[in-house]
């Protein structure tokens, strides 16, 4: 509970850092709502798809797929409300940082956080993986998080000194972290 109530936060964060700027009115209703889907798009789906380690690996695949869709959905509701409050229609810069939580949101939360490495886990319990395959995905992962980290860095940091890059960049960047930590944290340490 205590990473899905972390993420929760960071979440919220992150959509008040765009609100602030384009609906300071707003802020804190966006962060509260987006934090509370966000949190139920991690806690709610393992709530009811459940699997026990005697299911099959395609079973456990299935439930973990559709945690991810329904949590996935939730994401995706957040970030509707987020660009409903924000105007991005009209607004470049809110609807590309909108996007870009979504797809935190989806890919790293639901997609690596919870299929990857919830089936990693399953498959290293039940003795079913190959270590290497494992390592070489994991370190891809990271050289592509480290890349992708880096180069949106470097256009903030080209910039006259911006107290909302540096605050939006600051709750991404440690999002990310923590999403990838736990996921290597589980699958190292099943």
């Amino acid at each position: 509970m205590f990473y899905a109530l972390l993420t929760a936060l960071l979440f919220g964060g992150l959509y008040a850092t765009t609100a602030n700027t384009v609906n300071p009115p707003l802020t804190l209703p966006l962060a509260l709502a987006n934090g509370v889907l966000l949190f139920l798009s991690i806690f709610l789906p393992r709530r009811f798809f459940r699997y026990s380690e005697v299911d099959g690996a395609p079973t456990i695949l299935s439930k973990l797929m559709q945690r991810a869709v329904a949590g996935s959905g939730l994401v995706l509701v957040a970030s509707v409300i987020a660009l409903l409050v924000c105007h991005a229609w009209s607004n470049p810069m809110a609807l590309g940082e909108i996007y870009v939580y979504g797809l935190i949101g989806v890919i790293l939360f639901q997609g690596v956080g919870e299929v990857v490495t919830n089936h990693a886990v399953y498959l290293q319990r039940t003795n079913q993986y190959n270590s290497n395959q494992l390592f070489a995905m994991l370190v891809g992962m990271a050289l592509l998080l480290f890349v992708l980290i880096l180069y949106f860095l470097a256009f903030d940091l080209a910039q006259p000194p911006n107290l909302h890059n540096y605050t939006r960049d600051l709750f991404a960047i440690t999002l990310v972290l923590v999403g990838y930590g736990r996921a290597l944290f589980l699958m190292a340490h099943h």
